[in-house]
């Protein structure tokens, strides 16, 4: 069976792996000139690297990045809020969650991908009927296959076209990110710490010996620019807050800084339609809360080639996908969000942060390994 994938992301690479594998033809198009990545650093969660595992990629996906042993929320003083040691999901499920450059895993998917990408194709529209689907392009071109998977990101041409009333959120967030060439000791070298503070929130994980990926969330009006110096900016918001926050952000280069604002996708009530499929941020986008954007996309891409291997009609095996994939997904968005506003209240913080640190840590355990687990 030919398969259309548009994007060439995270979503739309693992999605060609995993069908490549099951005996697919895939062809990638992504819409941007040359393959490039949203972001800084991400992490993959242990839910992912099961995924990984299952294609071959893991070891390799471990050796780019960092394998992390402790996921923490702090107060701004770096003082422990909550703390989830990761050695218990290692032991369930083989992995912990893995810190990595963007552009280091898109190069892992790539190579393992081992096919051409076709670039610069921006889409047009899709059409589709019992016999197969073809996608024009803006440049003129076009393509026809049997099925066509819309990976193509939370700003979704492919779901543009299938759920026109389809909505993307603002959080009221607004996030710069970076990446620091800066070493950290213990306990910090293999952990991923979220510090919250009053106003704002500050995360850090190292990517390698000598670079730490970090993240920086405030409240901010939709669509606002920096104006001046990104760093002069961050530096003084951030300058009561622990070390090495301070440190951190002096070594980031100010070309390297980005910004965006943090939205999601107000969860639509389908993902398909005849031949046509969407999958990871364009079926579902989340805040970044959880760390689980990414390690969805690499979810979606492993069930769908897995029920597509099984069900030889289209619509079916993608009602089955979503069947499958939806009451978690859903619940990810909704938490992701939920997180990202508790994080950020306008008062009661220390209120806040006693609750948490009273939760039992049994509970938080039980919610992580039903995050984690994959049951196909």
């Amino acid at each position: 069976m030919k398969t259309i994938i548009i994007g060439g992301g995270i979503a739309g690479l693992t999605t060609a792996i995993a069908l490549e594998q099951v005996g697919f033809e895939t062809a990638v198009y992504e819409a941007s000139p040359q393959l490039g990545v949203a972001g800084a650093g991400i992490w993959m969660a242990t839910n992912a690297m099961q995924v990984f595992h299952r294609l071959g990629l893991a070891e390799e996906v471990n050796a780019q990045g960092v394998s992390l042993d402790r996921i923490e929320v702090a107060d701004h003083k770096m003082k422990s809020i909550q703390a989830t040691e990761q050695l218990l999901f290692v032991e369930a499920f083989g992995y912990s969650v893995t810190s990595i450059l963007r552009s280091r895993l898109r190069d892992i998917l790539v190579s393992h991908y081992g096919k051409q990408i076709h670039c610069g194709k921006k889409l047009q529209k899709v059409e589709a009927d019992e016999k197969g689907v073809q996608a024009f392009f803006e440049d003129g071109t076009s393509t026809t296959g049997d099925i066509l998977i819309g990976a193509d990101g939370i700003h979704s041409a492919v779901r543009q076209q299938l759920v026109p009333s389809a909505r993307i959120r603002y959080a009221g967030q607004t996030c710069w990110r970076g990446i620091a060439p800066i070493s950290l000791q213990a306990p910090l070298e293999k952990a991923c710490v979220e510090t919250w503070g009053k106003d704002y929130r500050f995360g850090l994980s190292v990517i390698s010996d000598t670079e730490v990926y970090w993240f920086a969330v405030a409240k901010a009006p939709e669509g606002q620019r920096d104006e001046g110096n990104r760093k002069a900016k961050l530096t003084k918001m951030y300058a009561d807050f622990g070390d090495p926050i301070p440190a951190i952000i002096a070594a980031t280069p100010e070309t390297s800084i980005i910004r965006n604002d943090i939205s999601d996708l107000k969860p639509i009530p389908k993902w398909y339609q005849g031949r046509i499929c969407l999958i990871g941020d364009a079926a579902h986008a989340t805040t970044p809360n959880m760390g689980q954007g990414g390690g969805q996309a690499v979810e979606d891409a492993w069930f769908l080639s897995q029920i597509l291997k099984e069900e030889s009609q289209p619509e079916l095996a993608f009602k089955r996908f979503q069947d499958k994939r939806r009451k978690k997904v859903d619940q990810v968005v909704r938490t992701s969000w939920q997180i990202g506003k508790i994080a950020h209240l306008p008062f009661g913080q220390g209120l806040r942060n006693f609750l948490l640190r009273k939760t039992p840590k049994a509970l938080a355990e039980k919610q992580m390994l039903a995050l984690y687990n994959i049951d196909y």
